[in-house]
């Protein structure tokens, strides 16, 4: 939700309570707590739900993200090991089933198919030697979108994306008798994709080798999972990269720019006079100014360009395989497009332009220099009035 006109003044002036006066402690807190947020959502996106962002319990807003932030991760984490833990219960319930009745029901094979039927989990009972499908309960015939009549009989589902996967799981079964926590594709007859838990065991049935494969669908983790990743690696309002994306995927393109030689250009492109719109219109139009102009941006690139929101109201480009005069063509097109946006509010027109600041990436140059350079760039295209860019050719001589 976007802050109405006098939420910041009000955080401005808390920010700059327990900060030294300075006219640039809110943009940098703001950034490094960004960072660490970006940073914490990254580790979270990986799985490990024990990260908390420090706080500095002074109850501005930077202290009350941290504590939202914390509270997600908690409830995130709380979901996943709920999630985790319904799946491996009624796993183990199973197996403790299985073990139990095995024993008593080996001489009745109805009795242990009516077991298996009633099972609280997909499971199938598959020939070893030849892959047909033996036995299915109504679970797994619901999971693969069939019918317990199609799937007895024939051939296994394939649950494995490569033939290489697959003669892995066979060797391990053929060495362990057993195969735990295996994450697979399952497809559907409708041609559908999702991942499934997979454990696997062998077991004789009426005199028969057989392997006993349980699954659990995966779709609300991954679904979790692919949540927090877009966190961590998506700008929300403007769908661009993030600032720490952005510096992952371009540091990327620059290494493979410094091995192969291979030209790459660098510019920043910031909103002019944005806080005049801000301060005229309201934040809410000001956020939808940023969402129009990242999307006239994406709309001037490449696929393999990269798009990130810098900071604030300013953006950054990287153009692989790029020379400085097309980059320079790249975003003065983009700078056109911008200008001739016909944005209005209420039926008053809101004027956009941008300026930019565009270079050369030197061979082995780090990125952070470039974008150094580019930001004076930036600032010289400011000076010279704005609603243009400025492309520099060389770094300025070292004093």
């Amino acid at each position: 939700m976007t802050p109405d006109s006098s939420a910041r003044p009000r955080i401005a002036d808390e920010l700059n309570r327990v900060l030294p006066a300075s006219p640039n402690n809110e943009e940098e807190r703001m950034a490094r707590a960004l960072a660490t947020l970006a940073d914490a959502m990254v580790r979270v996106a990986a799985g490990d739900f024990t990260v908390q962002v420090d706080r500095n319990f002074q109850g501005d807003t930077i202290d009350v993200l941290g504590f939202l932030v914390n509270n997600t991760i908690a409830e995130l984490g709380a979901l996943v090991g709920a999630s985790e833990r319904r799946a491996e219960e009624d796993r183990q319930r199973l197996e403790r089933l299985v073990d139990q009745r095995t024993q008593e029901l080996r001489e009745s094979e109805e009795n242990f198919r009516t077991l298996l039927a009633a099972a609280p989990v997909p499971v199938l009972l598959v020939g070893l030697d030849d892959d047909l499908v033996r036995f299915s309960n109504e679970r797994a015939a619901d999971l693969f979108g069939s019918t317990v009549e199609d799937l007895v009989g024939r051939r296994m589902p394939a649950l494995h994306a490569s033939e290489e996967d697959r003669a892995r799981f066979r060797e391990q079964l053929d060495q362990e008798r057993r195969v735990d926590a295996l994450a697979v594709p399952v497809r559907t007859s409708g041609g559908e994709s999702f991942w499934s838990l997979l454990n696997a065991r062998t077991l004789v049935s009426a005199g028969e080798q057989l392997v006993m494969i349980t699954l659990t669908d995966l779709t609300e983790q991954k679904r979790v999972e692919d949540q927090l990743r877009a966190i961590a690696t998506t700008d929300a309002l403007t769908g661009t990269h993030t600032r720490r994306h952005f510096f992952d995927l371009a540091e990327v393109e620059c290494g493979r720019s410094s091995r192969h030689l291979r030209p790459i250009s660098v510019a920043l492109i910031d909103l002019d006079h944005f806080k005049l719109v801000n301060d005229r219109f309201g934040h809410r139009v000001g956020d939808d100014a940023l969402r129009l102009v990242a999307d006239t941006v994406r709309g001037k690139l490449r696929r393999h360009d990269l798009l990130g929101r810098y900071g604030g109201e300013e953006f950054a480009l990287l153009l692989p395989e790029t020379s400085l005069d097309g980059a320079r063509l790249v975003v003065d097109r983009i700078r056109q497009a911008v200008a001739a946006l016909a944005f209005t509010h209420h039926g008053d027109p809101v004027p956009l332009t941008i300026s930019a600041g565009v270079v050369f990436r030197l061979p082995d140059e780090p990125l952070a220099t470039a974008l150094e350079r580019a930001d004076a760039a930036l600032y010289l295209a400011k000076d010279q009035g704005r609603n243009r860019v400025c492309a520099v050719d060389n770094p300025p001589p070292s004093v």
